[in-house]
């Protein structure tokens, strides 16, 4: 009994000073961050897409959802922020985008684009992987609708444990070419 006590007190403790188990939902943002930089080791031609580090743009719409979307991402990556991809330090850039042109600007020589789902709202799915194309930048969503348009990369809920989904096409067009354990990891979709 009087252990039992001890421990509901322990807990209320915990609780009050906010050292609770994080929630659901951060815990799966933080493993499909570290999903997300294992699909960027994967990728056979990253040495020749960056210099010293591997920057990778966390893209959001000025609206309330989107910054709110982009924080979470922000803090599932900075979790992650000891971690090295291929012998190179991550280097997570937030960026507010109101615009392609504002994209255009945030994604420089970036490895990778973690397209929030505020960003496909207010730039079509289109313009956003015609500007990662151009600039060689690998684009990651976690709507397997945005790979089906265009991006390249998905992480999404399975039945089981996340999913990746990959379009080949469009991640060869952004200068991204996969090695075959990634494959083998992946589930393929076909614009």
């Amino acid at each position: 009994m009087a252990c039992r006590r001890a421990f509901a007190i322990t807990l209320v403790i915990a609780c009050a000073l906010g050292t609770a188990a994080p929630a659901a939902a951060d815990v799966a943002d933080d493993r499909r961050a570290l999903v997300m930089l294992r699909v960027l080791a994967y990728d056979k031609q990253l040495s020749q897409r960056v210099g010293d580090e591997v920057r990778v743009v966390v893209a959001y719409s000025a609206d309330d959802a989107g910054m709110a979307e982009g924080a979470r991402w922000t803090s599932a990556f900075a979790k992650a922020s000891k971690i090295k991809v291929n012998g190179r330090p991550v280097v997570v850039v937030p960026q507010r985008v109101d615009s392609a042109e504002g994209l255009a600007r945030a994604l420089g020589r970036s490895a990778a684009l973690i397209a929030c789902d505020g960003l496909t709202r207010a730039l079509a799915v289109g313009t956003i992987a015609k500007l990662t194309r151009g600039r060689h930048v690998l684009s990651i969503s976690t709507r397997e609708s945005d790979v089906a348009a265009g991006l390249a990369v998905a992480i999404v809920p399975g039945k089981q444990r996340d999913e990746i989904v990959v379009n080949l096409g469009a991640a060869q067009a952004e200068g991204v070419k996969f090695d075959a354990g990634l494959l083998q990891l992946a589930r393929e979709v076909r614009p």
